[in-house]
């Protein structure tokens, strides 16, 4: 695994965590963060777009 893709393992992991966290307004708005964040880092393994030329 690359880089990206072990941090956005982590980021899943930390949203997972921050679903237990006691209840806020903002836990929800921030789990869903994490978890789409790192679910589109792991899938896709990038960052940024390519340059074209």
């Amino acid at each position: 695994m690359n880089k990206i893709r072990i941090i956005g393992l982590i980021l899943i992991l930390i949203g997972i965590v921050v679903v237990f966290a006691p209840y806020n307004d903002l836990t929800g708005f921030l789990s869903g963060c994490f978890i789409g964040g790192g679910t589109v880092m792991l899938i896709t393994g990038k960052i940024g777009r390519y340059k074209s030329n």
